[in-house]
């Protein structure tokens, strides 16, 4: 008899797209760090154990330029390890997006000239559940669902080959996985939209 290690992962609705959900408007000084709201630590419920993502967005204020000012991000991925990078602001109201996607933030610091009218927030667009990021079989799955939708389950990335689609209607979900469940050569992913799900627990083999 093979051993199986099975965890489980939770996934949730996160945040709709705001440009102040993470950071009021405000003026930091050159090096120093945003104000941030509480929501920076609850925005993809990370509270609850969720493993959502999004991506973070700055917006500067109309006819404001922060495009000589390059902003450090620091946060956290759907598996909880800390992650980091640099995001040069814009200007003249324009909205700048983060490469990378993230559970929580932890702080936001501007260097190389003083902010002026920036506030700091998420987009929807694109953002997913990081179920697991190596090979796994995902052996089942419960949760509620807001909205019907077709949901993919992806290898690889949020963007990758969809390895496996549950069809759900709005109310409890708890599908029929057989045998040993599904392979996921390269991590297990699951794109969705805001509000799609109210909460999903899926349990893997990994």
């Amino acid at each position: 008899m093979t051993a199986t290690d099975v965890k489980a992962r939770f996934a949730t609705g996160g945040t709709a797209t705001s440009t102040t959900a993470l950071a009021a408007e405000q003026d930091p000084a050159d090096g120093a760090a945003l104000t941030l709201t509480a929501a920076a630590s609850t925005f993809a419920q990370a509270d609850d154990g969720s493993c959502t993502v999004q991506k973070v967005t700055l917006t500067s204020g109309s006819g404001d330029d922060n495009s000589d000012v390059t902003y450090t991000i620091v946060g956290t991925d759907g598996m909880g390890a800390s992650q980091t990078e640099d995001l040069v602001g814009g200007a003249g109201g324009a909205t700048v997006t983060s490469t990378k996607f993230y559970n929580t933030v932890t702080s936001i610091t501007g260097n190389g000239a003083a902010s002026v009218d920036i506030t700091a927030g998420v987009t929807s667009t694109g953002m997913h559940a990081v179920l697991w990021t190596g090979r796994t079989r995902i052996k089942g799955m419960h949760g509620v669902i807001s909205s019907a939708d077709n949901f993919l389950f992806k290898t690889t990335s949020s963007t990758g080959s969809t390895v496996m689609t549950i069809p759900a209607d709005a109310g409890d979900l708890d599908p029929y996985i057989p045998d040993d469940g599904v392979l996921f050569s390269a991590g297990a992913y699951l794109p969705m939209d805001q509000g799609d799900i109210t909460g999903l627990t899926v349990y893997l083999d990994a």
